[in-house]
């Protein structure tokens, strides 16, 4: 077999992983409001979910990329969807809160690990050229999984009652099974089985060295900053929307997918400038789109001025548009593609961990901005940190792609 013809085969498979940890945080997200009524929970203990997921994603980021440098890319994401599925299935039976977080905060691991060594895997096995918009594709793809858990929740809520947050849990360890059987049948990248592994050691002293000399530590800080705020609003989205348009939780999970539902042409617009234009002003404008209606709508809402809902929506899809078509795609694609292939995890897993450090800050900041000045200051928040993000790719990030580092025996 050709090694184009395992990349066409592996590829998707690896993805795949992708959508579904991106269909596993909406899905929590969708569960917020239910939960909160259900256990008579305020919005901040019950946003504490979504906090220890995203410590489960840091934990498992910076873990996997190591490990998946010294014992290769497979077997990591194999465990991990076994993690995933038995969490998964723990979150959708928790009898109380407690139970709950640790779930979450398992789930949160698998996620991580996939974030993590999925991308570093792609960039072993795709073709030089094709790298960036493989990567790309995938998180077009992620979108779906996105749309799939807002509008799944909303029906489930809507005729399932309080079982339709559970059963939407349950339904990621459903969708994990399959995906499981065919990650089996991977086989590790060829371009990684070449190579000489480090120690854990060596892959820490190297991946410092890249921190604080290949542009490595700027772009991890861009992808802290901007997951303050995707991550952050992503997983408050329909909580926001229950409290700004007072609407009921299945209500707010549709109009969640109605907002999102602009990451799909953006992404698009993201697959095809990916490779042809600078990430650098890819992530400046994305940065500077997403920080605009965020800050407007933040501080109308501190004002207390009446908005209408549609001006609410689109001020919020303007803000999801311009990070799918920028930062959404840079920040994660980066450190795969132009990381030396020995560090290639280990670089792409501190870059992650980077913007799960920045969904903690986005979800707790969220949390607390909301119980003293309301929903308003929590979308100042995300607007700022956007704001900042555009700041840092400016001053720190190379003005053209930097040249691909290919290992001696890459694909080309």
């Amino acid at each position: 077999m050709s090694a184009s013809t395992q990349a066409s085969r592996a590829i998707p498979i690896a993805g795949a992983g992708i959508v579904l940890g991106s269909y596993d945080l909406a899905a929590i997200s969708v569960a917020f409001a239910p939960i909160r009524d259900q256990w008579h929970l305020s919005a901040g203990v019950v946003t504490s979910l979504g906090t220890a997921t995203l410590v489960g994603m840091l934990v498992g980021s910076l873990a996997a990329g190591f490990l998946a440098d010294r014992i290769g890319r497979r077997a990591v994401i194999v465990g991990d969807l076994l993690l995933f599925a038995i969490s998964a299935l723990l979150a959708a039976f928790a009898p109380d809160f407690a139970v709950l977080t640790v779930a979450r905060l398992a789930t949160g691991v698998a996620v991580g690990v996939d974030f993590a060594v999925v991308f570093p895997f792609v960039a072993d096995m795709a073709t030089s050229h094709k790298k960036g918009r493989s990567m790309a594709w995938i998180l077009f793809g992620a979108n779906f999984g996105t749309l799939a858990a807002y509008a799944l929740g909303g029906f489930m809520l809507a005729h399932l009652g309080p079982l339709g947050w559970r059963v939407l849990l349950g339904s990621a360890a459903l969708l994990a099974l399959p995906l499981l059987l065919f990650r089996r049948r991977l086989i590790e990248a060829p371009s990684w089985s070449l190579l000489t592994p480090l120690t854990f050691r060596q892959l820490r002293q190297r991946a410092a060295l890249a921190l604080r000399h290949e542009r490595l530590g700027a772009q991890a800080l861009a992808t802290l900053l901007y997951q303050v705020t995707d991550q952050g609003i992503g997983l408050v989205l329909p909580l926001l929307l229950v409290t700004v348009l007072q609407t009921s939780a299945s209500s707010g999970a549709f109009d969640a997918a109605i907002v999102k539902v602009v990451t799909i042409p953006a992404s698009l617009v993201a697959v095809l400038l990916i490779d042809r234009v600078s990430r650098r002003r890819l992530q400046i404008t994305g940065f500077l789109g997403r920080a605009v209606p965020l800050c407007l709508l933040g501080l109308a809402l501190i004002d207390g001025l009446h908005i209408s809902p549609l001006i609410i929506g689109l001020l919020l899809a303007s803000s999801y548009f311009f990070g799918a078509a920028g930062p959404d795609k840079t920040t994660v694609i980066s450190p795969s593609q132009y990381a030396a292939p020995e560090i290639r995890a280990s670089s792409q897993g501190l870059s992650q961990a980077s913007g799960r450090l920045g969904g903690i800050i986005g979800v707790t900041g969220y949390a607390i901005l909301v119980a003293i000045a309301g929903p308003g200051a929590g979308l100042l928040l995300f607007g700022v940190a956007c704001l900042l993000g555009a700041i840092v790719s400016f001053a720190a990030l190379p003005r053209s792609n930097p040249e691909i580092v290919l290992g001696e025996d890459d694909p080309i």
